[in-house]
């Protein structure tokens, strides 16, 4: 009877897990696939861990964590983990304005000190969207250093800190600013009547079930904050811990991969109404003509694949975050890692989502072995030529080159439809079209953010062809 009944509390205990997260199955094979990937992400890139949490019709389909959050204390990386989030933090405050403007409370063309009366005057007659878009002319951050030291209680303490002049006159360039995002914070308690963070915790964490987001104090983490480290010559060291109670709306939140997609639906599900909601996707302008692919902080870029895509990414010590939403599809996907490094985390996010959407059908028809190359590496600087051998069976391969830069040893694998395929490298998964016609032929690409145009219209970063 007691065998029986303890049986029972363990199925009940992994039933109400599942139902807790939420998570709406996907195919084995989709799962497989992600895990295999994320481990190569992590061999390649040398970081210690990396959460993955992507939502499908405002339905969470998978979330897994893969390497360590705490490598000294030998904690697994987990979904519901918290990473700092760097500058994602300013679409999580996007979220917020997003909302005010559809209750009718905020102006994204009203000059900010309608909501800010304290404002310096030079900075009076900025508009939420220009701060929003990064076009009001404003310093990334305030000069110096001492500032960073204090803990600050208040969004108007933050906010005096920038002092300097504007770079330029209001929608004649594109230059990004965290700080610009104290001043969004400030126009948010002048249009809803709360502090900033009482307002992002009533008004949109709450509604939106982000449990596990909040302001980041590194005096309070616990163990379900992640610990943060950096790579220096391939290796893991433990990053120090930074203040940044002077920048929280613009980059010093800790969230999870789940809270992240969770966000996402509020784009969705008209939270923000969906008038707002094309204004603040919609690319913004300057004086001569030219677009930004920014609106109210969000990116607006094409995938290898030609889908629409709006994200943001972020980098701060210890931590490498991106969420990324294919509104054609309502898929979403966030991708944290808790290591400073290069990686090219947009197109890495971009590739994970492809494996979702392809299901993972079929294998490729690829299969060579130790097939001589020649490789065109291209750069600023010009091209350079390398030898090397490629293999390939069905789903997966090896890239080996005499070159010394990232692409010397790296694993590939078949995204599962037409020529799309993924490498393995130091800077993330990157986007490889591969081709058998009467010789192998291959092209890398690198594209960063804010595409105009396919990223396979550009010139690729590197090409290659077998040898006969």
């Amino acid at each position: 009877m007691n065998i029986k009944r303890s049986n029972f509390l363990i199925l009940f205990l992994a039933f109400s897990i599942q139902a807790q997260q939420k998570i709406h199955n996907i195919p084995n094979s989709v799962s497989s696939q992600i895990k295999i990937l994320a481990e190569a992400f992590l061999a390649q890139t040398h970081t210690a861990g990396i959460s993955i949490a992507i939502s499908k019709d405002e339905k969470l389909i998978y979330a897994d964590g893969f390497g360590y959050a705490n490598i000294e204390e030998n904690i697994k990386m987990e979904p519901d983990i918290r990473v700092r989030t760097a500058s994602v933090a300013k679409v999580i405050t996007a979220t917020a304005l997003g909302r005010l403007a559809s209750e009718g409370k905020l102006d994204f063309d009203a000059p900010i000190k309608t909501y800010v009366p304290y404002i310096n005057e030079a900075y009076a007659h900025l508009t939420t969207r220009q701060l929003a878009g990064h076009t009001a002319g404003l310093e990334h951050r305030p000069k110096g250093n001492r500032y960073k030291k204090k803990q600050y209680t208040s969004m108007k303490e933050t906010v005096e800190l920038m002092k300097a002049p504007l770079l330029f006159p209001r929608d004649s360039k594109y230059k990004y600013s965290t700080h610009a995002f104290n001043l969004l914070a400030a126009v948010i308690e002048g249009a809803s009547g709360k502090t900033y963070l009482t307002y992002m915790q009533e008004e949109i964490f709450d509604p939106l079930d982000m449990s596990h987001t909040k302001a980041e104090n590194i005096n309070e983490l616990s163990t379900k904050d992640a610990q943060l480290y950096r790579v220096k010559n391939n290796q893991l060291k433990k990053e120090t811990l930074t203040n940044g109670s002077y920048k929280i709306p613009g980059a010093s939140f800790r969230s999870t991969a789940i809270d992240l997609v969770k966000m996402i639906n509020a784009y969705s599900t008209n939270f923000i109404s969906e008038a707002v909601v094309a204004e603040m996707f919609k690319s913004h302008q300057l004086l001569d003509g030219t677009k930004t692919n920014v609106g109210i902080a969000w990116r607006t870029s094409i995938d290898p694949f030609g889908n629409k895509v709006i994200e943001h990414a972020g980098n701060w010590l210890g931590a490498r975050t991106v969420v990324a939403y294919f509104p054609e599809e309502n898929l979403s996907i966030a991708l944290m890692v808790n290591t400073s490094c290069q990686v090219l985390i947009e197109e890495t996010a971009h590739i994970f989502a492809q494996i979702v959407r392809e299901h993972h059908k079929t294998n490729s028809l690829l299969s060579i072995k130790n097939q001589d190359i020649e490789l065109t590496f291209n750069s600023n600087k010009g091209s350079e030529e390398f030898k090397g051998t490629l293999s390939f069976d069905q789903k997966n391969g090896l890239l080996e080159t005499t070159n010394d830069n990232f692409l010397k040893s790296n694993p590939i694998y078949y995204l599962g439809s037409k020529d799309h395929y993924t490498l393995a490298t130091q800077y993330g998964l990157l986007y490889l079209s591969l081709l058998e016609k009467e010789s192998l032929e291959g092209n890398l690409y690198t594209y960063f953010n804010r595409q105009s145009v396919n990223p396979k219209e550009e010139k690729p970063i590197a090409t290659f062809k077998s040898i006969r």
